[in-house]
């Protein structure tokens, strides 16, 4: 109604300003956490060079009077707790740390949505965000003037106007062929309401079965630096959706008067192949038969989605809750195996894929945390009815 997005910092931080009980301390990054035996009273931290470029960097230490909370990330939080100690034995003796818990799921199950991004030319007339990207200053004065008077222009929306989820009927898994056969019938088959992928301008795959790791390792100068592994497309499963969804997407796409196929940025075809793209000055009738793909030319987009497979930036699952004997790495009540006072709270705790943009699981998971945090210290969350009764209802 108004053109404004709400965001975590304006509905948790900005209206909590006047809270005594809150500090923010910017341009700081936690080095590890600080233990007594194997009990968490606090977290040793450094300035952030990327931040304070001119400070020096000393380290500091915050004393926990009641309980610790890593909230990192995906590839925060593991890092956070293999420099404190905690994580797989072989990893932590290559890195020189001295080892306190032996919990080898810390750091892997990275999982994340893969997606194949394929480029289009806008038809002439089209309005598209192109000026806000190049940043043209005139362009975004106009926008933000427009904003602030009526909520409304480009800088109003994301840029993506429709999305669809998709889940194959009959036709659609039998064209897939037996790589995907199993998976299927694992994981989708008796799941009516689950969805398979998403189709834009982009072919993404919700579940992939492949997982890589978040860890750190130690480089020649005795730095630190970050050893991750994506694992994308390790399954021999995860590439059909992937191919499937190009296929689905370009037919749906060059049908519409808004988009024009170019042949940067696609599969190399073999010569004379009907898939071959080229220059087109409109879209096709929607009547039109759709591509038909020779084994040559789905060999093509295979090639093609695992030399340009990318991320869709919703990392989780490397501090994951599970059972530690299945490589979890904190259990139901976020708590860390083999310590106390020490939870994580984050997108890194997911065990599994979510079919969804990771934001609202986020934002899911940090509510539930402070519902759970609460009741471990004691709080009465009813003493403040409206925060209550708003999160139990979004829970």
């Amino acid at each position: 109604k108004t053109g404004k997005r709400s965001d975590a910092a304006h509905h948790y931080i900005y209206n909590q300003a006047h809270n005594p009980n809150l500090q923010l301390w910017v341009g700081k990054r936690v080095k590890r956490v600080i233990f007594e035996d194997k009990r968490a009273v606090g977290v040793e931290f450094t300035s952030d060079p990327a931040v304070c470029q001119d400070a020096d960097l000393p380290s500091g230490t915050v004393r926990a009077s009641k309980l610790v909370v890593v909230s990192a990330g995906a590839f925060g939080s593991p890092t956070i707790l293999e420099r404190s100690g905690i994580g797989a034995e072989a990893v932590l003796k290559r890195c020189g740390i001295e080892l306190l818990v032996n919990l080898p799921g810390v750091g892997e199950n990275y999982q994340d949505h893969n997606g194949g991004f394929i480029p289009h030319i806008a038809a002439d007339g089209v309005v598209t965000m192109d000026p806000l990207w190049r940043k043209e200053e005139s362009v975004i004065q106009e926008n933000l003037a427009q904003w602030k008077h009526n909520g409304r222009s480009l800088i109003a929306q994301n840029g993506s106007d429709a999305i669809m989820k998709w889940r194959p009927d009959d036709d659609e898994l039998k064209s897939m062929g037996s790589a995907f056969e199993a998976r299927w019938k694992e994981f989708f088959q008796d799941c009516p309401d689950k969805a398979l992928a998403i189709f834009a301008f982009l072919g993404g795959y919700l579940y992939p079965v492949s997982t890589g790791s978040v860890h750190i390792k130690m480089r020649e100068d005795g730095k630190e630096e970050l050893d991750f592994t994506t694992g994308f497309l390790d399954d021999p499963s995860d590439i059909v959706p992937l191919s499937f969804g190009y296929k689905r997407t370009r037919e749906i796409l060059r049908r519409m008067p808004s988009y024009r196929e170019v042949s940067a940025g696609r599969p190399r075809f073999p010569d004379g192949s009907a898939a071959v793209c080229g220059e087109a000055s409109g879209p096709v009738d929607l009547n039109a038969p759709d591509i038909v793909y020779t084994p040559e030319d789905d060999q093509a987009i295979d090639e093609f989605h695992r030399n340009n497979v990318q991320s869709a930036w919703h990392s989780l699952g490397t501090c994951a809750m599970k059972p530690e004997a299945d490589q979890g790495a904190v259990d139901a009540r976020l708590n860390v195996y083999g310590v106390t006072n020490l939870k994580v709270a984050d997108l890194s705790i997911v065990p599994l894929n979510v079919g969804t943009n990771t934001y609202s699981t986020a934002l899911l998971i940090g509510e539930k945390a402070a519902m759970i945090i609460a009741e471990d210290l004691g709080i009465d969350c009813t003493a403040c009815p409206l925060w209550w009764e708003s999160t139990q209802a979004r829970l």
